[in-house]
């Protein structure tokens, strides 16, 4: 029996551009709330029914499988990992993970790891199917981030994305990637044949969601196709699909072009299918093997991928704020009911707390994220600041010499603002709008400021890549 859908999870990004955050943990299991931020993905799959999902992660088999059962959802789809190359490309860990797809599948969705979104992909999936489009890509308007990430003020220079789409069709007839053009780009003439007006746009991202055909994908993977020589699926494999929508040649160079690797019976059953469908489609009443139909699904509402410091820091701040809208119908709290919070500690509403958590009691916490089994000791005052997993900021007693009173005076030990800690915090120090990664860097009774040097990177590097 025929299955209708695939999903599959790219996890294997090396997170090039926060590398001070991704030295020691992969991308997709850095903490988006109280959560690792590969779970978005997968619940996202879980609402749309989804029971199987397979994924490609760095590193070894054992740390693959280490990590997937980490972020295995309660009830959640089943999580099968492939290992992959140590620096993958998205079309690389396509192929790392080719044995894993099936062949009975029609249709195969591809997602990013990094993306949060409030879309609901059976729409997506309907309007693809009821269409007939042979790949559909989610697109959504640039987020305009309000919040600033700490360290020191700097730019990426990442250019947007450029999507042109045909008026009133949403269908997709050029795209090319933020990191791939400089102060101009260049339209095929062949454009110019679509039948509707165009609509270019450099305020529209590619959110990396993808759902193609099974016999697409095939051609994606075929060592025989173009693609075979390209490493990126959105940057190189993407623009030559949407380009094959305007080519009648059948070979070019010796290659396999894509309107002749659609297998004779795969479109005889596309056909039967669409034919017998209410729904109009481009499989009605057609004999032969069509060109292919690239369309866009533009999503107006909430679609952030956290492949940046910028966005990864926006969507930490927000979470308190967007995560119904992101992991709807969840068991899962922003206050964990495991965490042990003191009745003397000061913890504001929009604040999250992570299971296992531990919140002694003097402690100030506002506007703040703590991780999974942190421990937050008394004395600590913490606004507007992102915690990860399992850190420990010290206790702070100063003591007075002349009584030896140990409670004569109390001052705070760690007051931390706008700055984002991933390593445990063992002295007494001021740490303002930093990134703390290496807690040796941290000297005692000082004051740190809009700062990198406690990153284990002191230069922070930008790099195109997922």
């Amino acid at each position: 029996m025929r299955q209708e859908a695939q999903a599959i999870v790219l996890a294997a990004g090396p997170g090039m551009r926060m590398t001070a955050l991704t030295s020691h943990t992969a991308k997709c299991l850095l903490p988006l709330g109280t959560l690792p931020m590969l779970c978005y993905p997968l619940h996202l799959l879980q609402q749309a029914g989804f029971t199987e999902v397979s994924g490609g992660r760095r590193g070894s088999g054992a740390e693959c499988q280490q990590g997937g059962g980490a972020v295995q959802p309660q009830g959640g789809p089943g999580w099968a990992v492939v290992s992959t190359a140590h620096d993958p490309g998205t079309a690389d860990s396509l192929r790392q993970i080719a044995s894993k797809i099936k062949k009975s599948v029609e249709d195969v969705i591809v997602i990013s790891s990094d993306l949060v979104t409030d879309v609901q992909l059976q729409d997506i999936m309907d309007q693809h199917r009821g269409r007939g489009a042979d790949l559909t890509v989610l697109t959504s308007p640039t987020p305009c981030l309000q919040t600033h990430p700490p360290g020191p003020k700097t730019k990426t220079h990442l250019n947007s994305d450029i999507i042109c789409t045909e008026a009133g069709t949403g269908r997709l007839v050029y795209v090319v990637a933020g990191g791939d053009y400089d102060e101009s780009v260049v339209l095929q003439s062949s454009l110019l044949h679509c039948a509707a007006p165009l609509l270019l746009s450099s305020s529209t991202q590619d959110a990396h969601l993808y759902i193609m055909k099974r016999w697409l994908l095939d051609y994606v993977l075929n060592k025989e196709s173009p693609c075979a020589d390209m490493g990126s699926l959105k940057a190189e494999i993407l623009p030559h699909i949407v380009s094959c929508q305007f080519s009648s040649e059948q070979h070019t160079s010796g290659k396999l072009k894509l309107s002749g690797a659609v297998e004779r019976e795969e479109w005889d059953d596309l056909g039967r299918k669409y034919n017998s469908s209410v729904i109009p489609s481009r499989h009605h009443s057609q004999a032969n093997p069509q060109p292919p139909v690239c369309l866009t699904f533009h999503h107006p509402g909430l679609c952030v991928r956290a492949n940046t410091l910028h966005t990864y820091w926006h969507l930490n701040r927000k979470i308190h704020e967007i995560f119904d809208q992101v992991y709807p119908n969840s068991e899962w709290q922003l206050r964990h009911s495991s965490a042990e919070i003191s009745e003397r500690a000061q913890v504001s509403e929009d604040s999250v707390v992570g299971a296992g958590a531990v919140v002694c009691d003097k402690t100030n916490i506002c506007s703040s994220v703590v991780g999974k089994h942190c421990r937050v000791s008394p004395m600590v005052r913490l606004t507007g600041t992102v915690l990860g997993d399992h850190v420990t900021l010290v206790s702070g007693v100063h003591v007075n010499d002349e009584t030896d009173d140990i409670s004569a005076l109390w001052v705070p030990s760690c007051v931390i603002e706008n700055s984002l800690i991933l390593a445990s915090v063992e002295k007494k120090c001021t740490i303002k709008n930093c990134i703390v990664t290496d807690p040796n860097k941290i000297e005692e009774n000082k004051e740190l400021s809009s700062t990198w040097h406690m990153v284990m990177d002191s230069l922070y590097i930008f790099h195109e890549g997922l």
